[in-house]
């Protein structure tokens, strides 16, 4: 087995995903790896002052939902990449089946440490790819934007609407839960024990999966494995190069749109402002929860196809380059932030959850990142893979995986 080399593999890809880690990075330590809502008595955990305020508001606007799903999108690509090298041998599946399986245990471990865990989730939804791969390509595509979208939750949120107010369940209910419970878990991560953490996430692997249907993001990573599935297909990322005005013309379509969505939620919700209409709960979040998402996906897609086109330009492709280490050995990554987030910010560490606000947080979030990156290039001059995707490979496979490169 050669080592993978540069050639072998789409540089580009493992640049996105790299680059995709340092908003995930970014967002998880703004939220001092707390992944949920907090107690009332607590809930501005993370600002102090007026700075963290505004680096909150810029990670909302520009990171926060878009950058997961550039990643979930890179993980349907890479399932077709792995597919085409297979020839669709029949035990590509079942090996991919398996391969799902050891992400989902990888995933259990890291819930177990971190409630906002999205492995686990990749693993369940990966088994949807297994089943969408020989659907044609224009419905792929139909069901892939449907999805992304979050058609599936705006249909649940337009039937709830039309239900009379009284049975209406609450936005905050579904969300957030009762604040005895959030009061409760803030505690346990500021000052609990290791065995008390462990329990506390294990409690929360429930409610994890009911936030993930009842806010629609479920529905929304799906369809970006499958439109991850058509970009394959279409060889899209293969052939980059010439796909440039393909580029070009979606960042300008993505801009426009943002462009119409900001209109749109002016007059829908400012004119209802200036009418007085206090507008139901349900109807906000049915409206709202819509331009929002289709908000992440214009600025998603923005994100992509601006790092295509500058990867072009000569001046640019050095420093993105620095993202492609990072990259092949995502996994490693994220598992290595998690790592650093617990470290810091729960009492098994340092204990800093509250204790310092988000813009210091995202200061220490780029400072590791940077660490990350050279530590990434350091590592991979001298092993194949990051640890955890060689662990990965070699329970996909049952066989430990050769590791070093010599």
């Amino acid at each position: 087995m050669e080592k993978p080399s540069r050639q072998s593999r789409i540089e580009i890809i493992d640049i996105l995903r790299g680059f995709t880690l340092l908003g995930i990075i970014l967002v998880h330590f703004s939220e001092q790896y707390y992944a949920g809502a907090p107690p009332k008595s607590d809930e501005n955990f993370n600002i102090h002052f007026l700075g963290d305020d505004i680096i909150m508001g810029i990670i909302g606007i520009l990171i926060s939902g878009k950058f997961f799903m550039i990643f979930s999108f890179l993980f349907g690509l890479s399932f077709f990449l792995q597919l085409s090298k297979s020839d669709s041998k029949a035990s590509f599946f079942i090996r991919f089946f398996w391969r799902l399986v050891a992400l989902g245990l990888i995933g259990l471990i890291h819930h177990l440490h971190y409630r906002g865990d999205i492995l686990t989730i990749y693993a369940m939804l990966g088994v949807g790819l297994l089943i969408c791969y020989k659907l044609p390509d224009k419905l792929l595509l139909i069901l892939a934007l449907l999805l992304v979208i979050n058609m599936p939750a705006a249909i649940i949120r337009g039937v709830e609407a039309l239900k009379p107010a009284a049975e209406h369940e609450s936005v905050e209910s579904r969300f957030v839960g009762s604040d005895l419970d959030n009061e409760k878990y803030f505690k346990t991560v500021k000052t609990g024990s290791y065995s008390e953490v462990l329990k506390a996430n294990l409690d929360e692997l429930a409610f994890k999966y009911k936030f993930q249907v009842e806010s629609g993001r479920i529905y929304i990573t799906m369809g970006l494995f499958l439109l991850g599935l058509y970009a394959g297909r279409k060889r899209i990322f293969e052939r980059w190069v010439e796909n440039t005005p393909r580029f070009k013309k979606l960042l300008k379509q993505s801009l426009w749109l943002i462009l119409g969505l900001i209109i749109f939620a002016v007059i829908f919700f400012g004119g209802a402002e200036l009418a007085k209409i206090k507008l139901p709960e349900l109807v906000q979040w049915l409206v709202g929860g819509f331009v929002f998402d289709v908000y992440n996906l214009a600025l998603a897609t923005i994100y992509v196809a601006a790092i295509i086109l500058l990867f072009q330009k000569e001046k640019w492709k050095p420093r993105l380059m620095h993202f492609y280490e990072v990259g092949r050995m995502g996994l490693t990554t994220y598992l290595m932030q998690t790592f650093f987030g617990v470290l810091l910010f729960f009492g098994i560490g340092f204990g800093l959850l509250g204790e310092i606000g988000a813009l210091g947080s995202v200061g220490i979030a780029i400072l590791i990142f940077i660490g990350q990156i050279y530590f990434s290039k350091w590592w991979l001059a001298r092993f194949r893979y990051g640890f955890f995707e060689w662990l990965w490979r070699s329970a996909t496979y049952l066989k430990f995986q050769k590791f070093r490169n010599s």
